[in-house]
C-alpha cells in the first residue's frame, strides 16, 4: 500500500473526506461543493485524529466499508 497516495471515503450524509498522504492534507467535502469545508495540513492533526476516533470508536467494534482509492 505504500504507492498509494490518495485515499477516499463518502459518508452517509454524502461529505467526501479525501486524504492525501504525500502532502499530509486531510479534507472533507460537503456534498455538491469543490471546496472543502475542512482542511487539516498537519500529518500530526491528522495522526491525533485518527487516535481520538480509534479510542472513542474502536474498529473492532464496527463494520465498516473501506477506505478506496482515488
Amino acid at each position: 500500500m505504500s504507492n498509494v497516495n490518495l485515499f477516499s471515503i463518502r459518508l452517509k450524509g454524502r461529505e467526501l473526506i479525501v486524504a492525501d498522504r504525500p502532502r499530509g492534507n486531510l479534507m472533507i467535502y460537503p456534498p455538491g461543493h469543490t471546496a472543502p469545508s475542512i482542511k487539516v495540513h498537519s500529518v500530526f492533526d491528522i495522526i491525533a485524529l485518527r487516535d481520538l476516533l480509534n479510542d472513542a470508536f474502536p474498529p473492532e467494534d464496527f463494520r465498516y466499508d473501506p477506505v478506496r482509492r482515488v
